[in-house]
């Protein structure tokens, strides 16, 4: 019909990242409910996605049942998130909310903090990749987040290459769709 207005309001993109243990998932559930609770259209992902192929092998790899040298790691990472990228464009042209549990920052952070390679490096391995709008940061003490249960199960899951990671993730905090939140409280209080 001549006039009408069938364009779309594009939905939202929001990433939640922070250290291992930190309340991601739980959070990213509790904001997926928010959202449809609301009447918005949202779907929910987590990276890595251990449903692909390339999802398979790097949940071998965190499990710590398969080696991969460095490099391998971090660009298997990042072409998992790319398995993704046309779904998660699509959702967003057509108006759908996507909240994302870890995203191309843990890639980054992971990488360059827990096993050395070049901040620079792993961030143009990125480049391309959809830019969220919002970015929480889960911002959790390392002495509670060990204790919180399955710490310890996959293979950057110690303290010192946590805090590691940790260091790495500050590199984001001047992003201004960078938002730290207190994690340190009980995970099953909602942001």
């Amino acid at each position: 019909m001549q006039g009408e207005n069938t364009s779309v309001e594009r939905g939202i993109f929001i990433v939640l990242e922070g250290t291992d243990r930190s309340g991601k998932t739980l959070q990213s559930h509790n904001i997926y409910e928010y959202l449809t609770a609301k009447g918005r259209k949202c779907v929910k992902i987590n990276f890595p996605d251990r449903s692909t192929s390339l999802g398979k092998t790097l949940d071998g790899y965190l499990k710590k049942s398969i080696k991969l040298a460095p490099e391998v790691s971090h660009l298997l990472f990042t072409a998992n998130r790319w398995e993704l990228h046309d779904y998660i464009k699509t959702n967003l042209q057509n108006g759908v909310d996507v909240v994302c549990d870890r995203y191309s920052f843990s890639g980054i952070a992971y990488s360059s903090g827990a096993i050395k390679l070049d901040f620079e490096w792993c961030k143009s391995r990125e480049e391309g990749l959809i830019s969220p709008d919002v970015v929480i940061f889960l911002d959790v003490n390392l002495g509670l987040s060990s204790g919180r249960s399955g710490f310890g199960g996959e293979i950057y899951e110690n303290i010192q290459d946590q805090s590691n990671v940790y260091k790495a993730y500050q590199k984001f905090t001047n992003y201004s769709f960078w938002h730290s939140v207190n994690a340190s409280q009980d995970p099953n209080v909602s942001l």
